[in-house]
């Protein structure tokens, strides 16, 4: 338990929590992993993402501080049995948190995303643009006998929600079930930028291509599956796929994205700590967070 009169960090999201209906940033919790393929954990971040939160001070790596920011943290989706009728709750719980600014959403498996991402088209009424960080497209219809399987995620923005083809990039990608080679060369508007481009060509490239890829569009949901991260830097994940990025060109990618594009929600998934190694994929994970505090303090400044 951490002493009332310890310092403000020490507290909730470092102290900068509040329940004020007007704050810049809402956080909702999505404790599930009903639907990996491979490893189960990812219903366990949440919580294991916010108690190390409070060992963390109210600053970036860059020194910005962040005592001019506040965020309102409605904890975690109740867990509920039934499938259909959990990802409903998810679906209107994340509603309330995309009243605020800008909404982050705390996986649970990269499943939760298809209810997210409907909650974001019944919110904007409008149409919007995705940005996938992932090992995989999860361009799968079916996966094991189920469409809302972590590995339809983006199948079901595209098919269900009808989001355009060319307003969907994929970062990262270097693993694929045979199908999806199938969809992609039929859609060649996707976007498509491998693990291995961003080896060849360099980050800071690779995001200026989807800064170009988005241009035009009003509404960005950026959708961060850890697993995008090589296992060194993110060995806690349901899927892991070797050959990554690592943390650093994560950040500097997602530093060039959040200025150049109106980046309204943002989900993390698939971080596992009961599969993790001292808690490095949390960390990364609560690291990504920090900055984008930091980024969405200075665009309001």
């Amino acid at each position: 338990m951490i002493d009332s009169v310890a310092p403000k960090h020490r507290r909730l999201w470092s102290g900068l929590t509040t329940d004020a209906a007007d704050a810049p940033i809402g956080i909702l919790g999505i404790p599930f992993d009903g639907a990996t393929s491979f490893r189960k954990g990812a219903a366990s971040a949440p919580q294991k993402i916010r108690s190390l939160a409070p060992h963390v001070d109210r600053v970036t790596e860059d020194g910005v501080l962040l005592d001019g920011l506040s965020v309102r943290d409605y904890g975690d989706v109740a867990h509920d049995l039934d499938w259909a009728r959990y990802f409903a709750s998810v679906q209107h719980h994340a509603l309330a948190t995309l009243q605020h600014p800008f909404a982050l959403f705390l996986g649970g498996d990269h499943s939760v995303t298809i209810p997210l991402h409907a909650a974001f088209k019944q919110h904007l009424d409008d149409t919007f643009g995705v940005i996938q960080l992932d090992s995989h497209t999860d361009l799968m219809p079916v996966y094991e006998g189920h469409k809302w399987s972590h590995a339809c995620t983006a199948r079901r923005a595209l098919d269900d929600l009808q989001v355009n083809l060319a307003h969907y990039a994929f970062v990262g990608i270097r693993s694929w079930v045979a199908d999806e080679l199938d969809y992609v060369a039929a859609h060649p508007k996707l976007g498509i930028y491998s693990a291995r481009s961003i080896y060849q060509r360099g980050i800071e490239t690779i995001a200026q291509e989807v800064v170009t890829q988005m241009q035009g569009v009003a509404h960005i949901y950026l959708t961060l599956d850890i697993d995008c991260l090589d296992p060194a830097y993110a060995p806690g994940t349901g899927t892991p796929e070797a050959g990554g990025l690592t943390t650093r060109e994560l950040l500097e990618f997602l530093r060039i994205i959040f200025a150049a594009l109106p980046v309204r929600a943002m989900d993390i998934v698939e971080v596992a700590p009961p599969l993790d190694y001292s808690d490095i994929t949390s960390i990364a994970a609560l690291k990504v967070i920090y900055e984008v505090f930091g980024w969405k303090l200075t665009a309001r400044s």
